[in-house]
Formats: C-alpha cells, sequence, structure tokens
C-alpha cells in the first residue's frame, strides 16, 4: 500500500503555480533585466555543441558505428535534389485547405540540409559545403518561411506583415547552425546572406513585439500561448539568436522575452503536470522547452535556468507516469503516440533521477543536429534507474488532469492489462468532446477506447471541428443520450465522486451529467472497477431521465469483433500483433432492459477506420443501467 500512495501523492500533489502572472504580457522587457542578462553571454554569438574546426569531439564521433552512419545518410542527400516548393502548391492551403503538399516539400529541403550540415561537421573536408550552399540560397529565396497553413491571410507570402510561426523559427535555427558550426569554410556572402534572412523574417518581427507586446505583430498571440506554440517559437528564435546574433544586448533581450514567456507555456498544462494536448504534443511542446532550457544555462553559464518552477518538473514526470507501461503513451485527444525517448533523454540532463536506465543507451549522435549539439560534447551523463514495465507504479491519478492510469499483471500468465480513464472537461488543448472516455491496453496494445484524432485539415481547427465523429463525443466511448452528444466548452465538465486504489481493486466514480447540454438528462455516473485479482475492467453507465429517452453505450475498437452467436452479450476483441493475436472478452449487461448491437465503421481518412458497437436500450426509458467487462 506505502508504494500505490507514494506514486499516486507524487504525481496529485499541487500548487497553484499560476498565480500572480498576469493574464497577458502586455509590457516590455525592462532594461535592467537585459543588462543583467547581457552579462552572463559571451561577448561573440555561441552555439551549443562545437563548430566543425573544433575537431575534439567530431573526429571521435566520426569513427563511431553511427557517425559513419550519419556520414552515409550525408552523401545519400548529396545524391538527392532539393524539392522544389513552388508558390501555387503553397497556395493550395488557403484555396482548398491542403496543407500537406507543401509542407511536404518545405520540410523535405530543411531535411537535407541538416544531413549535409552533420556530415560536413563528422568530415570536415569540404566536399559538402556546395551542396549546402545551393541549399541555404534555395530556402533564403522562398516567399514565405511561414508553413501555409499559418498564413491563410498570405501575409508573409505578400510580404506585407512578416511573423513567426512554428516553421520559421525552425528555418532560422538551422540556418543559424549552419553559419555557426561552418564559420570558416562556409562563404562569407552565405553567412551574411543567413544572417540578414534571419533578421527580416524572425529577428525584427520578434523585436517588434518584445518592444510593445500590448500591440503585437499579428501572428504573435504565441508570444504568451499556453500551448506548444509557445515554447517551440521561442525556442528556434532564441537559440538562433545565441548562433549567430553579434549584438550582445539583442540576445540577452531574446533570453528575458523567453523566460518571461515560460511561465505562460507551463499554464498549459495542469498543475500536476498532466499534458491534455497528448503526449506528442508533449514530445514536441515540451521537448523545446527542455532545448530551450538547456541552451540558455549552456549561454548563461548556468545562471539562467528555465527549469527552476518545480512545476518543470511535474511536467517532465508526466512524460513517465503517463505511460501504460514502458514506451506507450495514453490515447487521448490528438496527441496519439509513444514518448519520444529523445524527450526523455534530454530531461535526464536536467533531473537525472527521473527517467529509466534505458536513457542512459540512446546514442549520443540521434536526433539531428539540434540533439546532437546539447548531448553529443560531453553533457550526457549515466545512471538512471531501472526501467521496464515494474519501474511503473501499480497507479497514477493525475487528481487535476482528472486521468488514471490503472496497471496490473496477471499472475500466470503474466499478460499486461491496463486501464487508462479520464474525467476532464470538454475545452482542453486539442480538445476533444470525450469526458469520461478511456483505453483498455493488453501487453502494450490499445484494445478499445479512444480512436485519437484525424490527419489535420482546414477543418480540425475551424468552427466546424465537431463535425467530425473522431473529434466529438460519438466515436468515443461514452453515452449518447436521446441521440446528442457531448458538447464543447469548459462548463462541460465532469466532477469526481470519489477514487479509490489499493493492490486488489482501484475504483473511479464519475459524474458526467454536465458533460451534456441535454435537458431530460437528470444524472450520469460512470463507474470504472479494475479488480486486478480477476484482471477484469469494468465500466458502468447509470442514466436518470426526466422522461423517457433513449439511452446508447458504446464499445469502441480497432480489433476485430467476434460475437457469439448464442449469446449476443459476449464479443471477444481480436488484434494481430508481430507477437501473436492478442484477445479480450467483452460482457454486456443491461440490467433486465432489452438492447441491441449497433455496428458502425467510422471512417478517418489517412487513418485506420474506428469500429463503433453501440450498445443501446431498444425502448425509451426513464433510467438505464449498461455495464460494460473488459477481462482476460
Amino acid at each position: 500500500m506505502k508504494t500505490i500512495l507514494t506514486a499516486v501523492v507524487a504525481i496529485a500533489a499541487t500548487v497553484n503555480f499560476a498565480k500572480n502572472i498576469p493574464e497577458r504580457i502586455t509590457t516590455p522587457i525592462p532594461q535592467e533585466r537585459i543588462e543583467e542578462i547581457a552579462k552572463m553571454l559571451p561577448a561573440v554569438p555561441t552555439a551549443d555543441g562545437a563548430p566543425a574546426s573544433d575537431r575534439t569531439y567530431w573526429d571521435a564521433h566520426a569513427k563511431s558505428k553511427y557517425g559513419k552512419t550519419l556520414l552515409k545518410a550525408a552523401e545519400t542527400a548529396m545524391r538527392e535534389e532539393y524539392p522544389d516548393c513552388p508558390d501555387e502548391v503553397y497556395l493550395e492551403c488557403s484555396r482548398t485547405g491542403n496543407r500537406m503538399n507543401y509542407q511536404k516539400l518545405y520540410t523535405k529541403r530543411l531535411s537535407i540540409l541538416t544531413s549535409l550540415l552533420v556530415g560536413e561537421c563528422l568530415e570536415n573536408k569540404g566536399r559538402f559545403i556546395p551542396k549546402i550552399v545551393e541549399g541555404v540560397n534555395l530556402i533564403c529565396d522562398e516567399r514565405s518561411w511561414v508553413m501555409p497553413a499559418h498564413d491563410l491571410k498570405l501575409t508573409n507570402f505578400n510580404k506585407t506583415q512578416l511573423y513567426v510561426d512554428l516553421g520559421s523559427s525552425a528555418r532560422a535555427l538551422a540556418l543559424a547552425y549552419v553559419s555557426n558550426w561552418l564559420k570558416g569554410s562556409l562563404p562569407e556572402e552565405t553567412r551574411q546572406r543567413i544572417y540578414a534572412e534571419c533578421k527580416k523574417r524572425v529577428f525584427d518581427p520578434y523585436e517588434e513585439t518584445n518592444n510593445n507586446p500590448k500591440k503585437r505583430v499579428p501572428g504573435h498571440w504565441w508570444y504568451d500561448g499556453k500551448n506548444n506554440w509557445n515554447s517551440v517559437c521561442h525556442c528556434g528564435v532564441v537559440r538562433a539568436a545565441l548562433a549567430i546574433e553579434e549584438n550582445v544586448k539583442l540576445r540577452a533581450k531574446f533570453i528575458a522575452a523567453a523566460e518571461r514567456a515560460v511561465d505562460y507555456a507551463l499554464m498549459g498544462y495542469t498543475d500536476d503536470g498532466y499534458c491534455s494536448e497528448g503526449i506528442g504534443y508533449w514530445n514536441y511542446g515540451y521537448g523545446h522547452h527542455l532545448e530551450l532550457a538547456l541552451s540558455v544555462r549552456n549561454a548563461t553559464g548556468g545562471k539562467i535556468d528555465l527549469c527552476s518552477n518545480p512545476k518543470t518538473k511535474k511536467i517532465m514526470e508526466y512524460g513517465f507516469f503517463n505511460q501504460p507501461e514502458p514506451g506507450i503513451g495514453l490515447n487521448f485527444a490528438d496527441g496519439g503516440g509513444n514518448p519520444a525517448p529523445m524527450t526523455q533523454a534530454l530531461g535526464t540532463l536536467i533531473w537525472p533521477d527521473i527517467y529509466d536506465s534505458t536513457t542512459d543507451k540512446l546514442g549520443v549522435l540521434l536526433g539531428g543536429y539540434k540533439m546532437i549539439s546539447l548531448r553529443a560534447f560531453g553533457q550526457v551523463k549515466t545512471g538512471g534507474r531501472k526501467g521496464g514495465f515494474d519501474a511503473l507504479p501499480p497507479v497514477t491519478w493525475f487528481d487535476n488532469a482528472q486521468v488514471l492510469v490503472s496497471r496490473g499483471v496477471d499472475k500466470e500468465t503474466k499478460k499486461r492489462f491496463v486501464l487508462a480513464a479520464k474525467g476532464g472537461h470538454n475545452a482542453e488543448l486539442h480538445n476533444h468532446n470525450d469526458v469520461g472516455a478511456y483505453n483498455i491496453y493488453l501487453d502494450g496494445t490499445i484494445m478499445a477506447g479512444d480512436p485519437r484524432g484525424e490527419v489535420y485539415t482546414r477543418r480540425t481547427f475551424s468552427p466546424e471541428r465537431y463535425v467530425s465523429k473522431v473529434l466529438n463525443s460519438y466515436g468515443h466511448p461514452v453515452p449518447v443520450i436521446a441521440g446528442k452528444l457531448q458538447s464543447p466548452g469548459r462548463q462541460f465538465e465532469a466532477k469526481i465522486v470519489s477514487s479509490s486504489f489499493s493492490p486488489e481493486k482501484d475504483e473511479l466514480v464519475v459524474d458526467l451529467t454536465d458533460a451534456y447540454r441535454i435537458p431530460e438528462l437528470k444524472s450520469l455516473v460512470r463507474t470504472f472497477v479494475y479488480d486486478k485479482t480477476a484482471m477484469k475492467v469494468t465500466v458502468k453507465d447509470e442514466a436518470e431521465m426526466t422522461e423517457p429517452s433513449v439511452f446508447s453505450t458504446p464499445v469502441i475498437t480497432y480489433c476485430d469483433v467476434k460475437k457469439d452467436a448464442s449469446d449476443p452479450s459476449k464479443l471477444v476483441l481480436e488484434r494481430k500483433t508481430s507477437k501473436g493475436v492478442k484477445s479480450v472478452n467483452v460482457d454486456i449487461d443491461a440490467a433486465g432492459a432489452d438492447w441491441k448491437l449497433e455496428e458502425e465503421i467510422i471512417e478517418n481518412p489517412g487513418r485506420e477506420d474506428v469500429k463503433r458497437y453501440g450498445v443501446t436500450v431498444k425502448d425509451k426509458c426513464l433510467k438505464a443501467s449498461v455495464t460494460i467487462v473488459y477481462s482476460l
């Protein structure tokens, strides 16, 4: 019992980290803070890692097995043509909503260039330089560095208003490292062009907002945003400036801007560290926060610590405790995917005690030039704790986010059976209308539950977002009442009735009534019970209506579903994996009421279609009770 309580309290203890922070940044950066930071910085711009001319580490890396692999990758990049990025393809997004056609070309250009950069640093013979110069010139010639999905008014494309986004900040950072690491071998006119384009497209707009954040540059909503954009954009701008900006006070000013923006980025996470955008966005957003923190720490000789707020460690722990099992991420909202080992590895540079020993084995040349710069020059230290499923606690409870991860292992078969369940509200970052949703995992495979997100289109982040059955509550394992779904908005939320956790059984009772705008709904309570002795998860819905209504609650799955012809209350979910077929039994009980199973395929273009099996009480009723049991 002590182990469980320790695990729960460690993630549940909360403090209001957002108190005394203004709602928005509206004032310029104090000049005295700029002066203070300037004294901490080197006189000349310095990039993380080391330039190609410093052979102390680069020669050793070039001789390593993975160094040779990266050199071969650079040779392959030498034979590739940089893709064209035509204006007409850029304009597709504003015309039709297709963002991916241009984005693929845009991303490929940068990928070729950074592969060549690493190859040249490893070899230092100059043979990659002409191709690098070609790539630099192509990127500098682009009409817009901003991604087309972020430039629907075409102000960057038409150069009527330049601003910083996820893409332009990434381009500035890559070019800055090309300039810094290849100083001495890159033509001076190329280095001058890199600086001029970074200044015009990124540094100047950023500085304009720094000087007057109250009337900030249009497009700089992220400057004090509460999602991943804040960390990503500030990271790219600041790291690029540290690498190529000669004016030390401007470098200091950029650090000061990011320093106060951090508080707003942290507000995008609940106080227990939970990331409602999901693990994919944690990898991306918090990964960039760690990059920024490490880079600023390096530049200031450790005098500025962007991870000093205790909440930053809780957010880092989220990347460990949110896992149903090691390497598997919770499957809620848009943020499907798994924890990135590289994000975990960056975390160990700040908190060596957090992650398990598997991160010690992560090669220092993995992750591209950005990760190489932060890990391959003597920064990595070993000594993490033991990894594996046993390293995870039997239960994790994020009390602010209302997310439970309950883990169990069958004593006989050693199969790992995990329930993840959530309450929450319907205005979370990258929100789905999914209050009360859950996932069932078997040996790391999701067998039933949340469908994840959709391939992004123009509709995804428009007023028509919840037309999608994958994003609205219909495609989630939550009830449909009187034919009506959950509503979007902060007021549509769950209330935790009770929770209890023990080695034998975990139980969570959630009131879902307020997640629906349905006059005829009087109450809706969902109870999760994970009996770890019987390896059985029970999901029970109890509803009461003010007038007779149809009640339905679904099983959502990607598995093959086998039915018992003699007993419609029994299903078997089967999923083929590389390690064989995994199966989970499903038993349905409607407390004596007649019910039917309504089958539907929910199309999800670009991803696997979702199978929905609605358990629907046939007659309208005033009270309904439906229980779905998942077992091995």
